[in-house]
């Protein structure tokens, strides 16, 4: 079961304590094969802890036991994804759309190819200004029934409730997703009026 504490886990605060811009990573800090692991790539510190933030709430309601590993560019975590292979491959990876040597849509692209079976969440930031790469990621995500498109916010909370709705789908087979769209679009609408109110 995953236990949500106020400060961030030794694993989580080496692994963001250890990022640099260095092009390989160094996965002897790999999670524990026993949990499960949320790969989240994305250059910004704020964004990975807020995101951070976001899956483990997430984990501590569903109770999940997952951790979030940080990787700072698509290159990353493809390398991760190729390295963690068929042993343990990341049960959720969370992409940021605009990343230094390789975007979001590419390393989605490519991880699709090489671990089909890994569920994808790409996201953008609310200012993002390239509208034909949102429109060609969201294109992408509509196409793959593994895949998500969310836009990012400042909110954990509403980060969280996005996160929340990707995932639902993602775990629905395809043949049962247009009826339960319904209901998580109405638990959606009920959370974000909650947390707005």
């Amino acid at each position: 079961m995953f236990h949500q504490s106020k400060t961030k886990t030794p694993l989580a605060k080496s692994n963001s304590d250890r990022l640099s811009n260095s092009k390989n990573v160094d996965f002897q800090l790999l999670p524990n094969s026993a949990i499960s692991t949320v790969l989240i790539a994305d250059e910004e510190p704020e964004v990975r802890d807020a995101l951070s933030v976001a899956v483990r709430r997430w984990a501590q309601e569903e109770q999940r036991n997952v951790e979030p590993f940080f990787v700072e560019n698509g290159q990353q975590a493809v390398d991760y994804v190729e390295k963690m292979g068929d042993k343990n491959p990341p049960f959720l990876a969370i992409l940021d759309l605009r990343m230094p040597q390789m975007n979001g849509l590419e390393s989605a692209q490519i991880i699709s190819e090489f671990c089909p079976q890994i569920p994808i969440i790409i996201t953008a930031s609310h200012n993002e200004i390239d509208e034909k790469l949102i429109q060609k990621a969201d294109d992408f995500a509509n196409q793959n029934s593994h895949m998500g498109f969310i836009i990012r916010t400042n909110s954990s909370h509403l980060l969280k409730v996005a996160l929340e709705f990707e995932i639902g789908k993602l775990e629905i087979p395809e043949e049962e997703q247009k009826e339960v769209n319904k209901g998580l679009l109405g638990n959606l609408k009920g959370k974000l009026s909650q947390i707005l109110n």
